[in-house]
């Protein structure tokens, strides 16, 4: 009796042994999907599939370099810094235009620009659309260009 133990225990070992690597197997999820079915990875050796472009707008060109010298003191003297408006000892709002000094220190109302915000400048407010200067022909739109751009450029004294 104990021979057929032996026996029955040595039988029911190997055909574990035997069955259960199948099972394992068999039974594994690695390579399916949520639904049991197989999924197919690329192959790591074939060449990928390179991403479509899409195609980017040009980068808007900088405005050119104005110069205060050049381009902003020369309106300033023809339109602004005359007698009787913004020149001399006692100019009108206390801001005197004839040098860049004098400029940057600003006058009653403050500073007259603000580096880097040429829009929110009080002088740009002033010479688009603020009646500036006073009985003489507006600036034109080039000129109030010429002043923004300086002024986003950081109003250098150049």
């Amino acid at each position: 009796m104990l021979h057929s133990r032996l026996n029955q225990l040595l039988t029911f070992s190997v055909s574990i042994l035997l069955i259960l690597p199948i099972f394992i197997i068999g039974c594994g999820d690695e390579g399916d999907d949520e639904n049991g079915m197989d999924i197919v990875k690329p192959d790591p050796s074939s060449p990928a599939t390179p991403e479509p472009t899409i195609p980017q707008p040009p980068e808007p060109e900088p405005p050119p370099l104005v110069s205060f010298a050049k381009d902003i003191q020369p309106i300033l003297k023809a339109t602004c810094a005359v007698a009787g408006c913004h020149a001399g000892g006692a100019p009108t709002g206390g801001l005197n235009l004839e040098t860049y000094d004098n400029f940057k220190k600003g006058g009653n109302s403050g500073a007259a620009f603000k580096p880097n915000n040429g829009k929110g400048s009080v002088i740009v407010g002033r010479i688009d659309g603020g009646g500036m200067p006073p009985g003489g022909p507006p600036l034109k739109q080039a000129q109030i260009d010429l002043f923004i751009n300086w002024i986003d450029a950081g109003a250098e004294n150049n």
